[in-house]
């Protein structure tokens, strides 16, 4: 970051939200996507929060800078009427979050949720969490 975007940024000269830097981005499926980081909750008294480490488990559509959108498998942590604030990781584990429209966010089945743990997992390593058990027929 150079001194001149600081003084800007400390002027009151960039709007909360906005980027100094280049957008976003995250690789999933090794596919490198920009994604857009929609402002939250303008009425910050009506956000409600899951109890940690209850967040409820997501399937999101992330907008991207292009138009178009990227599914990603996350937590939501916290909600208001119009948006969820949604939490995913990359390929290389580093952890990205937006607020989304509700109408992107999808709650995801324990069977679900584990069957997209057994695809991330390493082949090597299935045998110790899942042994013979197949994944995804949990009790709901």
């Amino acid at each position: 970051m150079d001194a001149a975007a600081v003084a800007r940024m400390l002027s009151g000269g960039i709007r909360r939200g906005h980027y100094i830097g280049p957008m976003p981005t995250f690789t999933q499926d090794g596919v490198t996507y920009d994604y857009l980081a929609p402002a939250g909750p303008v009425r910050l008294h009506l956000i409600k929060s899951w109890e940690y480490p209850h967040w409820p488990r997501v399937e999101a559509a992330v907008p991207l800078s292009d138009g178009g959108s990227a599914q990603v498998y996350g937590e939501a942590s916290r909600w208001s009427a119009e948006q969820v604030h949604v939490r995913w990781a990359d390929d290389e584990g580093h952890f990205h979050a937006a607020w989304l429209p509700t109408a992107n966010v999808r709650p995801l089945t324990d069977s679900e949720w584990d069957i997209i743990e057994f695809h991330a997992c390493p082949e090597d390593l299935r045998h110790v969490r899942w042994a013979k058990r197949l994944p995804g027929f949990l009790p709901e």
